[in-house]
């Protein structure tokens, strides 16, 4: 999994965490120095050596500067459409296997979590819904362009039936996505998707951490937007009737 994982946050910085236990990201690093120049190439005099080593800082802080700039900048929208989104096999909550195929024509909604996620599953899911609920009163024809779905990240507990279950809580043409334990990992490797079993005592009661985004697949089966976590339904109901209306 980790293979991934490095891309996706490097592609993705708005992402939101289910974290049921806190997680302490370190970004540390130690630099070891060493001379850079032998003492007989260092200038002799006062003055010649003190603008030798402030020319070497500025050096040092402009290529600083541009590296931060250069890694922080948002992944475009051809970078993005390149390394998010693909070919997936799934079963739908009726017990149906589907794939990418079976929603072509059609814009993607797309959320990863878990039926037994505590919190952040069941808000991001309802605001879903509710951009769905602005999006239909507005324009009801737009609305019919666009399923919610919603694909575990833990396959071992979300059977068929219990994605039923769950889905029907929320938007009312929302499909629910299982499968096996390798299924769902290409799925979640074809979204960028972060996810991993927290440690716990009990084997039987654990949780799952995971990214929390919220994409927006053309019916093309590309990437088209995605949304953090968090975002409100108006932000993104607006967001999807600006993109489904052009």
């Amino acid at each position: 999994m980790g293979d991934y994982v490095a891309s996706y946050h490097a592609t993705m910085k708005t992402s939101g965490y289910c974290l049921p236990r806190l997680l302490s990201l370190k970004l540390a690093s130690t630099f070891h120095y060493r001379p850079l120049l032998q003492a007989h190439l260092m200038p002799k005099s006062f003055i010649a050596r003190s603008v030798f080593i402030l020319c070497l800082a500025l050096i040092v802080a402009a290529a600083a500067f541009i590296g931060m700039r250069y890694f922080d900048q948002p992944a475009s929208n051809k970078q993005a459409k390149a390394l998010i989104g693909g070919p997936f096999k799934l079963v739908d909550h009726t017990g149906k296997d589907v794939s990418e195929k079976d929603f072509l024509g059609q814009y993607m909604l797309i959320y990863f979590g878990y039926t037994y996620c505590p919190d952040v599953c069941p808000t991001s899911l309802t605001l879903m819904s509710e951009a769905m609920d602005i999006v239909e009163a507005k324009d009801p024809a737009l609305a019919k362009l666009i399923t919610p779905v919603f694909i575990t990240v833990d396959p071992e507990r979300d059977t068929v039936s219990a994605m039923k279950d769950y889905v029907e809580n929320f938007y009312p043409t929302m499909v629910g996505l299982t499968g096996t334990t390798e299924q769902v990992s290409a799925a979640a490797k074809t979204y960028r998707v972060f996810y991993q079993k927290a440690e716990t005592e009990d084997a039987s009661e654990y949780l799952m951490d995971h990214s929390s985004i919220t994409y927006l697949i053309g019916p093309d089966g590309l990437y088209s937007k995605h949304y953090g976590h968090g975002t409100g339904p108006d932000v993104m109901a607006a967001s999807m009737l600006e993109i489904l209306a052009k």
